[in-house]
C-alpha cells in the first residue's frame, strides 16, 4: 500500500477501476438564423444534463427566472442595428475576445437595449460593457447629399476588412480621442562628442537591461537542430546555447525547470519597411542622436521610473525597444495616425476609429488578429507622423521566456564537449500566423521567429560541411530568468513524478528526466504523458530519455485518434489521464508524490485539470466541491504543479 499524506482523502488510495464518466448533452439550435459571430458559449447553446458542470466555466449562466426567448430578443435587436453599430462582418475571421456578459444592473441594461428591459442581456464578440452601442452614425446613405468617404485601395488596408457603414467627410463624429504627448525628444550630438558604437545587428544596446546591474548576455549559440519532421503542424527547434562565460551573479544558477529570457530584435526587413513608410532617409536611421525621455522605464525592460538622457540611434530603438506586431492597435495610435494623414479621406477613416461614432469597427479591428504596425502605415500611406510621437504609443519589446530543456550539469558533462563548455538547452516552437502581404502569406513572432533565423544560419551552413561556430558568429541576447519558477521549485526529492505535457511543454520534463536517471533507475518512480499530434512527424525528443523511455512514456496521438475512428483510442493528453487514473492516484498520494503539468492554459491545461478532478471523484469517491478542495490544498503542498501559457 502507497504511504499516504496529511492531504489524502479517508478512503483507500489502491487503484480500482474507473467509474463511467458523466455525458453532456446540448440543447438543439434553434430555428431562425443566428448572426455570424454568435459566441459558441452563449446561453441558447447552454449545456444540459451535467453532474459536474465547472464553476470556472466560461459559458455565462442566464438566471432561471429569465425566459429563454430574452435571448432571441436581444439578437434580433442587434440584427436590426445599422452596420456601423453591430459590424459583423460579411466573410468570418478569427477573433480573440471572448464572450462577455454585460452585469444586471439597470444603467447598463438601458444603455444596451434601450429603456423598457429588465434582465441580463449577453453581448457576444465585443471588448465589453456594449460600448459598440452607445452612439452610431445616422443611416443617411440614401440622401442626395450624402458622398461616401473614399476607402484606400491599398492591399493593406484591404486587409484591415473594415466596415465603415455610411461615413462621409462630413460626418459629426464625437469623443475623438485626444491627441497623446511625445514623452521623449531626439537631440543631435555636439560635433566633438565622442562617436557612439553601435552592434545593432547582434547585441541590443546597454540601456536595455533586465535586472540592473547585469545586462543582457550575448550567449554563441552553439548548436541548433529541428525537432520536428517536415509536414508537422507546428515547427520545433533544439537549441544549444554556450553560457560558459555567464557573468556570476550572486550565486544563483542555471538549474533544472529554470527558463531563461531571450531578448529577440525586430527583424531587420521589417524595421527597415517602416523606415521606408515614414520617409526617414537611410543615413540618419544610423545617425547617433541623444534621447530624452520625460517618464517611465522605457526603453530599458524593467529599469526605474524616471526621466533618462543617453545616446542611441533610431534603428536601436526600433530594433530593440518597441513591439511593432505582437499587441493590437490602440486608440492612442491611431490617433496619432489621424492627426499627421494628409489625405482627407484617411484622415477621416482613422479619426473615425477614435470616435465614439466607430467604436464598432474599432472593436472589430482590435479583437482580429493581431495587426502590426507596418500594416496600418502601408493602409494609411499619407500618414507620417514623427518617430518620437509614434515611439510614444507603441508597446515596449519584452523579452520571450523558454523553458530549459536539459539539466545543465548533466549536458555540460556530455562527451565531446570540448574545453569544458557550459551548455543550456531549450525548445522553440515557431509560431505562425497568416500575414498581409501577397508576397509574405505567413509571418512568425518575434522571439520565435527570431530564434528561427539563428537556426537556419547555423544549419544552412552546417548542411554545406562548414562548422558554423568557425565562420559564424551567431549570439542569442539572454539572460538568467525564472530559476524559482514552479517548476524548478518543486522539482526535487525521491517520490513518485507523474509528468503531463502536450507539444514542446514536454520540453522541461526532459530535463526532469534525464536528472533522475542520474541518481537512479527512474522506472516505477517516474511517468510521462506526452500529448503529439502525429508521432511520427511531432513527437519531441524521441529516443533521448534513456533507457527507460518505453517504460516510463505514454505518447497520445490526436491525429491518429481522428484518422482511426476508433472511439475508444484516446484523442488529447487529458483522455490519457483519465485512462491512466490508477498511476495518477497512486503517485498524489505517495510520500513526496507529485504532479507536473506543463503546456497549454487554453485546451490542453484546462482539460487535465477536468480530467484530474474527474481522478479525484472516481477513485476517491468524493464529491466536485472536494476534489477541487483536494487539488488546491495538493497544489498549496507543492505536490500538484501547473506551469501552463
Amino acid at each position: 500500500m502507497a504511504d499516504q499524506t496529511p492531504t489524502s482523502p479517508p478512503h483507500d488510495p489502491l487503484p480500482s477501476e474507473p467509474r463511467a464518466l458523466p455525458q453532456l448533452f446540448v440543447r438543439p439550435p434553434r430555428t431562425h438564423p443566428q448572426p455570424e459571430h454568435s459566441s459558441p458559449k452563449s446561453s441558447a447553446e447552454s449545456v444540459l444534463g451535467s453532474t459536474h458542470s465547472s464553476d470556472e466555466s466560461e459559458a455565462p449562466v442566464t438566471p432561471a427566472t429569465e425566459p429563454d426567448h430574452a435571448v432571441d430578443e436581444v439578437i434580433d435587436k442587434l440584427q436590426d442595428l445599422p452596420a456601423a453599430a453591430v459590424n459583423f462582418p460579411a466573410q468570418p475571421r478569427p477573433r480573440r475576445a471572448s464572450t462577455t456578459l454585460i452585469s444586471d444592473s439597470p444603467t447598463d441594461i438601458r444603455r444596451l437595449l434601450g429603456e423598457g428591459e429588465t434582465a441580463t442581456k449577453l453581448i457576444s464578440q465585443c471588448c465589453g460593457g456594449g460600448c459598440c452601442l452607445l452612439k452610431t452614425l445616422a443611416p443617411d446613405a440614401a440622401s442626395t447629399d450624402f458622398v461616401p468617404v473614399v476607402i484606400p485601395d491599398n492591399v493593406a488596408f484591404r486587409s484591415l476588412h473594415l466596415r465603415l457603414g455610411p461615413l462621409a467627410l462630413e460626418s459629426e463624429l464625437t469623443d475623438t480621442t485626444p491627441l497623446p504627448p511625445a514623452n521623449m525628444s531626439f537631440e543631435r550630438l555636439p560635433k566633438n562628442d565622442v562617436q557612439h558604437v553601435s552592434d545593432v545587428l547582434k547585441t541590443p544596446p546597454q540601456y536595455v537591461q533586465p535586472h540592473p546591474p547585469y545586462k543582457v548576455y550575448a550567449a554563441p549559440l552553439y548548436h541548433a537542430r529541428e525537432l520536428t519532421k517536415p509536414g508537422a503542424e507546428k515547427r520545433t527547434i533544439h537549441f544549444d546555447i554556450d553560457v560558459t562565460d555567464y557573468p556570476d551573479e550572486g550565486g544563483v544558477d542555471f538549474k533544472v525547470g529554470g527558463a531563461v529570457g531571450i531578448c529577440p530584435p525586430n527583424a531587420q526587413e521589417v524595421v527597415d519597411d517602416i523606415f521606408h513608410v515614414l520617409g526617414i532617409p537611410k543615413f540618419v536611421r544610423d545617425t547617433p542622436v541623444t534621447l530624452k525621455t520625460t517618464a517611465g522605464r522605457w526603453p530599458t525592460i524593467w529599469g526605474d521610473d524616471q526621466p533618462r538622457e543617453l545616446v542611441t540611434t533610431r534603428r536601436e530603438l526600433l530594433t530593440w525597444c518597441v513591439d511593432v506586431q505582437s499587441h493590437p492597435p490602440t486608440k492612442k495610435l491611431l490617433r496619432v495616425l489621424a492627426e499627421y494623414a494628409d489625405a482627407p479621406n484617411e484622415k477621416k477613416i482613422l479619426t473615425y476609429l477614435c470616435s465614439a461614432q466607430g467604436q464598432a469597427a474599432f472593436c472589430d479591428l482590435r479583437t482580429s488578429s493581431h495587426l502590426t504596425l507596418a500594416q496600418l502605415l502601408h493602409a494609411f500611406p499619407s500618414s507620417k507622423p514623427p518617430l518620437p510621437l509614434l515611439l510614444s504609443v507603441l508597446t515596449q519589446l519584452m523579452p520571450r521566456f523558454y523553458s530549459l530543456s536539459n539539466d545543465p550539469h548533466i549536458s555540460s558533462a556530455r562527451p565531446g564537449l570540448p574545453g569544458k563548455r557550459r551548455l543550456i538547452e531549450m525548445a522553440v516552437t515557431i509560431h505562425e500566423t497568416p500575414n498581409w502581404h501577397p508576397d509574405s502569406p505567413v509571418r512568425t513572432g518575434v522571439g520565435s521567429g527570431f530564434m528561427e533565423r539563428m537556426a537556419h544560419a547555423f544549419i544552412t551552413t552546417e548542411n554545406e560541411g562548414v562548422d558554423p561556430r568557425s565562420i559564424l558568429d551567431l549570439r542569442i541576447p539572454m539572460f538568467r530568468g525564472l530559476m524559482a519558477n514552479p517548476l524548478s521549485k518543486q522539482f526535487g526529492g525521491e517520490g513518485p513524478m507523474v509528468l503531463i505535457g502536450a507539444g514542446v511543454g514536454m520540453a522541461p520534463f526532459r530535463g526532469f528526466i534525464l536528472n533522475r536517471l542520474k541518481n537512479a533507475n527512474c522506472a516505477n518512480k517516474i511517468w510521462l504523458i506526452q500529448g503529439v499530434r502525429d508521432s511520427m512527424l511531432d513527437e519531441l525528443y524521441s529516443g533521448e530519455l534513456g533507457d527507460h523511455e518505453r517504460e516510463i512514456k505514454k505518447v497520445v496521438q490526436s491525429r491518429k485518434a481522428k484518422v482511426g475512428g476508433d472511439d475508444s483510442e484516446v484523442k488529447y493528453v487529458q483522455d490519457e489521464v483519465r485512462v491512466q487514473a490508477d498511476i495518477v492516484w497512486f503517485v498524489i498520494n505517495a510520500l513526496d508524490g507529485r504532479i507536473f503539468v506543463c503546456g497549454s492554459s487554453k485546451g490542453m491545461g484546462e482539460g487535465v485539470e477536468e480530467s484530474l478532478m474527474d481522478v479525484a471523484m472516481q477513485k476517491g469517491g468524493i464529491s466536485r466541491a472536494q476534489a477541487q478542495e483536494f487539488w488546491a490544498r495538493k497544489k498549496e503542498d507543492g505536490q500538484y504543479i501547473a506551469e501552463t501559457w
